[in-house]
């Protein structure tokens, strides 16, 4: 890919982001009619935040693909197409996530009223494939042949990271299953002990200090 349409693609990815993060705006797309309107759509602003975090998750991941693989070539157009496209299904289920999360820590917000057990298997299976595309522009990031050691130890890390982060999705999605599929979502909170963990004992320098 030339420099000119490597651009032109990543313009069109920060776009779809930024869509994706307007469905998610507070108190739906109208202005409050009233005081209470108003009350009620504030209530929504931890759902908006949690959401917000992790749209940002994804779009911040691959922009440091990009600085890691360069102009890349049609592999990493498709899968960044890919990210787009399951981004913006993905944004819906978020919303609702979103919602039900921040009612059951905060208590403030509308909160979901359909089957928690069944928001958080399709939540899920949205939050896997992301993760899933995610690692896979890591690990075709590989293929650039100027990246140096430390840029190679700090695509295989964030190869295993967003693995991680797979992983755990598809344990949730199993709890989902369960009789217990309505605590389906504390697997998510193990994130920080796992990827800490690792990246605590990963080379993130590729043996640089070493030489």
């Amino acid at each position: 890919m030339s420099t000119g349409a490597t651009a032109r693609l990543d313009a069109f990815t920060d776009a779809a982001f930024a869509f994706a993060v307007s469905l998610l705006v507070i108190g739906g797309a109208g202005a409050p009619a009233d005081f209470a309107a108003l009350v009620g759509a504030l209530g929504d602003i931890p759902a908006f935040a949690f959401g917000f975090a992790i749209v940002l998750m994804f779009w911040f991941a691959h922009v440091r693909w990009r600085r890691l693989r360069g102009d890349g070539d049609w592999r990493s157009l498709l899968l960044t197409l890919l990210l787009v496209f399951l981004v913006l299904i993905y944004v819906q289920p978020l919303r609702a996530m979103a919602a039900a999360t921040a009612i059951f820590f905060t208590g403030q917000g509308r909160g979901f009223g359909g089957d928690i057990a069944g928001l958080f298997a399709v939540y899920g299976t949205g939050f896997v494939a992301m993760a899933l595309t995610v690692a896979a522009l890591y690990a075709e990031a590989l293929r650039n042949a100027d990246l140096d050691r430390e840029g190679r130890a700090g695509a295989r890390g964030e190869v295993v990271i967003w693995l991680i982060l797979a992983g755990t999705g598809l344990v949730s999605i199993l709890v989902s299953l369960t009789p217990f599929g309505k605590y389906a979502a504390f697997a998510y909170s193990t994130l920080p002990l796992t990827i800490g963990l690792f990246s605590s004992r990963f080379d993130w320098t590729g043996g640089k200090a070493a030489e």
